[in-house]
């Protein structure tokens, strides 16, 4: 009422189904920006126990006037904007956006968590990582590199380099070439085809062993928000993850879609559901995924209908790369 003042009917087109109403003028307005709010704000838990039992409510009050549709549905043709109700409604003292970062997580328990205007327009960047395996030790002790340490790519292939010189395997004929050395038979070449002919001949491409020693180190990761370096994240074991965008069938043939893995990105997955309850102008909401860990549960968003394209936008605004989503379809195929 307030922001279409001039309009008859403030901007509502009659009859209003349920749907609009709880998707345009309930769920937007709802405070739930924790998983226990998102729980508690439910019809369900309401005394009316359905949206339907809620309008024949507010028929009775002389506020709305509805009508039956059908045996489970209402909609609403006429609201009375004058009622003494309407008129003298105080709005509800609500919960604020937690400034202080404190919440209260899936599990009951009060945590820091960012809001949603810390990932909002934040830069993000992937670094991918490798740790040598123990047989590496000797080629990066020869260029007095730690063992144990995470290294790029590209800084393991400068340690290669300068094994081989302190060595003298470069071949002074082509640069590109290293002869090969019973370490380095021993700690990067296995039994294929290229590897034979290498030890025949006795040198091997420069990148080909680089190759090598890339794949004889395991994988870590960091995902580096803003400003941070290396020395301020602790990089994590395995290959980087991947935000998964699932498109799925539910209750028949209901279209919803399905977000998790927000949380390595620095996005809390709540803030961003409120904002995507607006853009889609439909249910979303907060659980925990099926067969996640306790101790630290990974939360899935879940939006009505196929919500792809807004969910890369909202998440673009927070700094992902494309190339760190994935996304599948699942009602394909289907019947």
């Amino acid at each position: 009422m307030d922001h279409n003042k001039n309009h008859p009917t403030h901007a509502l087109d009659f009859p209003l189904s349920q749907s609009h109403v709880m998707a345009q003028l309930v769920q937007p307005f709802l405070p739930t920006y924790t998983p226990a709010r998102t729980a508690s704000l439910h019809i369900k838990k309401t005394s009316w126990k359905n949206l339907r039992k809620f309008i024949k409510y507010l028929d009775k009050q002389g506020i709305v006037k509805s009508k039956d549709r059908d045996a489970n549905e209402v909609v609403i043709t006429d609201i009375d904007f004058k009622d003494r109700q309407v008129e003298s409604f105080v709005a509800y003292r609500l919960p604020k956006k937690d400034t202080s970062s404190s919440a209260v997580n899936a599990n009951g328990k009060t945590s820091t968590v960012p809001t949603s205007e810390s990932s909002v327009g934040q830069s993000l960047r992937l670094v991918s990582l490798l740790r040598p395996k123990d047989k590496l030790a000797p080629i990066l002790h020869a260029s007095k590199a730690d063992p144990r340490g995470l290294y790029t790519p590209a800084e393991l292939r400068q340690h290669l380099i300068a094994y081989a010189e302190s060595e003298h395997l470069v071949d002074q004929k082509n640069k590109r070439l290293i002869k090969i050395d019973p370490l380095l038979a021993d700690t990067l070449l296995g039994s294929s085809a290229a590897d034979h002919a290498a030890l025949t001949t006795g040198v091997m491409a420069r990148d080909a062993l680089a190759e090598r020693m890339v794949a004889a180190a395991a994988p870590f990761h960091a995902i580096l928000r803003n400003d941070a370096g290396l020395r301020e994240t602790k990089p994590k074991a395995g290959a980087p993850p991947k935000i998964h965008i699932i498109l799925e069938t539910r209750s028949g043939n209901k279209t919803v879609t399905k977000l998790h893995g927000l949380e390595p990105f620095h996005i809390p997955p709540q803030p961003l559901a409120d904002e995507l309850r607006k853009a889609c102008a439909g249910s979303t909401s907060v659980e925990k995924l099926q067969g996640s860990s306790p101790k630290a549960p990974v939360m899935a968003v879940m939006i009505q209908g196929p919500q792809k394209d807004a969910i890369m936008k909202a998440l673009e605004k927070r700094g992902v790369n494309k190339n760190w989503v994935e996304f599948v379809d699942k009602t394909k195929g289907k019947k």
